[in-house]
């Protein structure tokens, strides 16, 4: 028994450290690649603004209470699924909007500013979309702001004053993370094996099929009548937050690991559908006239 509570911690202990990684190093890891302009210069378009905060902020959300409604959930996997329905601005977005031949700056651009509303909306909405579970939205909010949005400033000021550095780390940085996330994910399979096969009869799979497929839509057809905005409109709406999803899982419901597991479990749906669709329009390229 001993060596099972040994093995248990040594999980619990490797999932924080390689979480960590993961979000620290892919937010810093943007702020190096980014600049302030590149930032910026999308956002100057108001409807394209207002286009990606109704998607991301209340038609997805909408999206989730509707579905968790008419489908019979676990209250952890609903948990997990309203985190995700309020974590935009996924680190993701501007390698798939690449792969699809999408409009990059636009996907930068958004990107950037979803993360920023993120960390306002998620500890604000969420303590209202979960009744009976009782949130502060500082304790939210609080490692989203250090974990996220301070190591994002940095890369930037780096990038600003250190290009060269700047981009050789954010090549470091980018490997380091995609291995912690697959880490990630294998210790999340270890840990809690039997909870994850016992997300199988809970509807969270379909579900979150459902919810990638019909988040992809929405965002396609509120991007406007370019072809290249679209694309990335319909990636930035259902490729959610998974950095800010792990993180508010992991630090706000530790004793229910099955929140965290929905998390895991819906971002890689989402990264691999997502990655197929992505290839698919990068294949068939931009219609013309676009």
């Amino acid at each position: 028994m001993s060596g099972e509570l040994r093995m248990a911690d040594l999980l619990s202990t490797l999932l924080a450290v390689f979480g960590l990684i993961f979000v620290v190093g892919s937010m810093l890891s943007m702020g190096l690649s980014l600049t302030i302009h590149m930032i910026a210069e999308p956002l100057r378009d108001r409807r394209l603004v207002l286009s990606a905060l109704l998607a991301n902020f209340i038609v997805v959300p909408a999206l989730i209470i509707f579905l968790s409604t008419i489908m019979p959930l676990d209250m952890d996997v609903k948990i997990g699924m309203f985190i995700l329905a309020l974590a935009a601005g996924a680190p993701f977005v501007p390698k798939l909007t690449q792969f699809a031949k999408g409009n990059i700056a636009v996907g930068v651009g958004i990107m950037t500013l979803l993360m920023f509303v993120t960390v306002i909306v998620l500890p604000t909405v969420l303590p209202l979309m979960i009744p009976g579970v009782r949130v502060d939205p500082w304790q939210v909010a609080q490692p989203l702001i250090f974990l996220m949005l301070i190591p994002l400033g940095i890369g930037l000021v780096v990038k600003q004053r250190y290009e060269q550095l700047a981009e050789h780390a954010a090549g470091i940085l980018n490997r380091v993370t995609t291995i912690s996330i697959i880490i990630l994910l294998f210790l999340f399979l270890g840990a809690y094996w039997d909870r994850i096969t016992g997300t199988f009869g809970t509807g969270a799979v379909g579900f979150s099929i459902i919810f990638v497929i019909l988040s992809l839509i929405i965002g396609y057809y509120l991007g406007g009548r370019d072809p290249s905005t679209r694309r990335v409109f319909g990636i930035a709406t259902a490729q959610r937050n998974i950095a800010a999803g792990i993180l508010t899982a992991a630090t706000n419901f530790a004793d229910r690991p099955l929140v965290g597991v929905t998390v895991l479990l819906v971002s890689l749906v989402s990264l691999t559908t997502l990655a197929i669709v992505a290839g698919e329009w990068g294949r068939k390229g931009i219609p013309s006239g676009s």
